[in-house]
């Protein structure tokens, strides 16, 4: 069941596009940029991501225990339910595009969701160990996600979700990146989207973390305040400092 980058581009590709589209490009179709493009624009990540994310739902122990386990994992499904994450379309959207019933639409994507969900317990993970020569272990950064109005008791909208990245409700992550290897190592969330950067990292508990370790963060001006533990954008920093911040959160 392990598919190559290509196999699952061409598949991701044909779930939503005609065969005279996906061919109506310069050169191979399958190394074109915007073929390429194309998939990351539906599902949210190249095919190389989907394709290791495919592999690894075969190769983990950690699944839910409370799941039907189908003979084979679908990888047409699979696709699907990526494609919700990033879109977030309504069923009846979904039924249109991929020409299936709302039912099975839901029970396979939320299949998925849930499979993918366990993942984070093995690729989410804060090292145990640092090299004391090290200050900077990370880079943190907030996101925002969409979601509906949640219902308030009193009035229509409530303000502690509104996102002002989106102009919509919202709820925030709080994301720390590996400054030494290209990988995520800290998530937390979700919090409501009106609280700002800065409050979720003073109070959900990664400056704390930080602290208990002797180590610091790098975050942008939204994260200032805390000296300590995340350093941010210092109009007095050389030449040099500036460029390594500026590298380091792009």
């Amino acid at each position: 069941m392990e598919f190559t980058p290509d196999y699952v581009l061409r598949t991701g590709l044909e779930l939503m596009f005609t065969e005279n589209r996906i061919h109506n490009v310069k050169g191979d179709p399958w190394r074109s940029k915007t073929n390429v493009q194309r998939f990351k624009d539906h599902y949210g990540a190249k095919h190389v991501v989907a394709a290791q994310l495919w592999l690894d739902l075969h190769t983990t122990d950690h699944v839910p225990e409370d799941l039907d386990h189908p003979a084979s994992l679908s990888l047409p499904y699979f696709l699907e339910a990526l494609h919700f994450l990033y879109r977030y379309k309504r069923e009846s959207e979904r039924e249109a595009v991929f020409d299936k019933s709302t039912k099975t639409l839901r029970k396979w994507c939320w299949y998925y969701l849930k499979r993918i969900q366990v993942l984070k317990s093995e690729k989410i993970v804060f090292p145990t160990h640092f090299d004391t020569r090290d200050i900077w272990i990370m880079t943190v950064d907030g996101t925002h996600c969409k979601i509906n109005e949640p219902i308030h008791p009193e009035y229509s909208q409530n303000e502690k979700y509104f996102s002002h990245k989106h102009k919509n409700s919202g709820l925030s992550y709080e994301l720390g990146i590996d400054l030494f290897e290209s990988k995520l190592m800290w998530m937390n969330g979700p919090f409501p989207a009106g609280r700002n950067d800065n409050g979720n990292f003073s109070q959900g508990g990664l400056k704390a973390k930080l602290a208990s370790i002797g180590k610091k963060a790098l975050g942008d001006k939204g994260y200032t305040g805390h000296p300590n533990e995340c350093n941010t954008y210092n109009r007095f920093d050389d030449d040099a400092v500036k460029s390594f911040k500026s590298r380091a959160q792009m």
